[in-house]
């Protein structure tokens, strides 16, 4: 049944990119939608956002790369805003305000269920939202996550960077949601 819910969901929505993810040894079909209502919650395992300073796109860099949507797990008893404002502040220190919904991102997998694993299986769910951001709090940052920095660069710079095809689309997505000339 949650198969075919979902099914019936995303036809209903518009697709904008299909790629391949590899999160080592995972192996999945991903293919972002952006969309106007809210797709089934137990499929959403995870909130990403796209924050604006100004004229200015928070780059986030990590061991293996950089890139423009910050966030992380939803966690038992959060709703989906208070997720992403808990994940933004604990990658990148920033508060944001008034968050609009862009997209989601659908994570198919390809490979076998790897034993004891925890997620929804085959199929999980991302939210890409975008927002301005409001406060600087340095303290609020985990010291020893997985995020290594992240500063706000230019959105011409941002669009000369390597970016997935889902976030060049995201990207042009949230900068005619909030106005943003560039």
């Amino acid at each position: 049944m949650q198969q075919e819910q979902l099914t019936t969901y995303l036809q209903r929505q518009q697709h904008i990119s299909e790629e391949e993810a590899l999160w080592h040894p995972l192996r999945m079909q991903l293919n972002c939608y952006l969309i106007q209502e809210l797709p089934p919650l137990e499929l959403v395992t995870s909130v990403r956002c796209i924050v604006f300073q100004e004229e200015q796109v928070l780059v986030v860099k990590n061991p293996f790369n950089v890139h423009i949507q910050p966030g992380g797990r939803r966690e038992q008893g959060e709703s989906l805003e208070e997720s992403l404002r808990r994940e933004l502040l604990e990658e990148t220190g920033w508060e944001i305000q008034q968050p609009s919904l862009l997209g989601v991102k659908h994570f198919h997998h390809i490979t076998p269920r790897p034993e004891n694993y925890q997620h929804p299986y085959p199929d999980f769910l991302q939210l890409v939202y975008c927002a301005r951001a409001t406060l600087y709090r340095p303290e609020a940052k985990e010291v020893d996550g997985f995020e290594l920095g992240a500063d706000f660069l230019p959105v011409a710079e941002v669009k000369q960077l390597t970016l997935t095809a889902n976030e060049r689309i995201f990207l042009e997505t949230a900068l005619q949601t909030l106005g943003i000339c560039d």
